[in-house]
């Protein structure tokens, strides 16, 4: 297998950060989307979204040069076949419906050989994606927070069937990407890992103290914020894009 490059299939917000970090990390990307018109919106995703490759550049972490030299190393396709032939691990990012993500590695079950397959899922269990292949030992989730480029957490997370070698590679990978992992055990019986679950249940605390009118949405996101040095509150971070 070629070293150095690697399979994003899905390009929309999450799969386009993905690519991006990985081509920036030095890989060669091949996004693979369902048709032209949405191979073409990842691409302007990465390029022109936000904490994309412009604002990169506009930041100054990124000169020209090398955002050209970004963009050489990434190709779109609509071939699953073309994209994942002689990576090295593929990356799954498509939307977050378990019908779906077992469709997509039902379809890697027959277009990969043995690379690691790992899933972006925010919170489906590994052995419930990993159901789909015929092979489970090469599935692990690698848990990327929005937006990709900026945030650093990546969570990990083995099924007791997924190989410590394929374990070893997503806490590499995230290594070479210059941000940070933990590794964590499958739980099926649940939605969500460390950070999701945490949040779900400060949030689902938050509403309760709004609804029963002991402070308002603002107040508690000031007193979260202020008092436990949170970035965004969660009524804050809800109106910035996080569905409840």
């Amino acid at each position: 297998m070629a070293q150095r490059s690697a399979a994003v299939v899905g390009g929309g917000v999450m799969g386009a950060g993905i690519a991006q970090v990985l081509a920036r990390a030095g890989y060669d990307v091949r996004v693979r989307e369902l048709n032209d018109e949405l191979a073409a919106e990842a691409r302007d995703r990465v390029v022109s979204g936000n904490y994309g490759l412009e604002d990169a550049v506009e930041g100054g972490y990124l000169s020209e040069a090398e955002k050209d030299a970004v963009l050489e190393r990434l190709s779109f396709t609509t071939d699953l076949d073309a994209a994942t032939d002689g990576t090295e691990f593929v990356l799954e990012a498509v939307t977050e419906t378990l019908a779906i993500k077992g469709q997509v590695f039902r379809d890697l079950d027959d277009a990969t050989d043995d690379q690691p397959l790992y899933s972006n899922t925010s919170g489906f269990s590994v052995t419930s994606i990993a159901n789909a292949v015929s092979d489970p030992s090469r599935v692990a989730v690698m848990h990327f927070f929005n937006p990709i480029p900026i945030m650093s957490m990546v969570e990990i997370v083995q099924a007791p069937e997924t190989d410590a070698a394929v374990v070893e590679r997503a806490e590499e990978l995230v290594d070479e990407l210059g941000k940070t992992s933990v590794t964590i055990d499958d739980d099926p019986g649940s939605y969500g890992f460390i950070a999701n679950r945490c949040h779900a249940a400060m949030r689902e605390e938050a509403q309760q103290i709004v609804d029963e009118g002991i402070a308002t949405e603002e107040q508690v996101d000031t007193a979260l914020e202020e008092g436990y040095n949170l970035p965004v509150g969660p009524f804050s971070l809800r109106g910035i894009g996080e569905e409840w």
